[in-house]
């Protein structure tokens, strides 16, 4: 995978171990509500997220072993 695709992936999965999904429980009523609605759909879009980035580093993946198979550019078979 490329370097920028792991690192923001590695990033990603940082801030989504920090991300409450969850408002405390001493919160009440229709602001707790409205955040933890809020907090619901914000973690559906993480995980839409998570989904892209293994689809790009599936793609990633492939493009490399292409690469690798075909050797360094701009050089000519012997």
């Amino acid at each position: 995978m490329s370097f920028s695709l792991s690192h923001s992936r590695s990033d990603y999965d940082h801030a989504v171990a920090l991300f409450p999904t969850s408002v405390p429980a001493s919160w009440v009523g229709a602001d707790s509500t409205a955040c933890q609605t809020a907090l619901t759909k914000a973690s559906g879009l993480l995980s839409a997220l998570a989904t892209r980035y293994d689809t790009a580093s599936s793609k990633v993946s492939v493009i490399e072993s292409r690469n690798s198979s075909v050797g360094p550019v701009g050089t000519s078979p012997s």
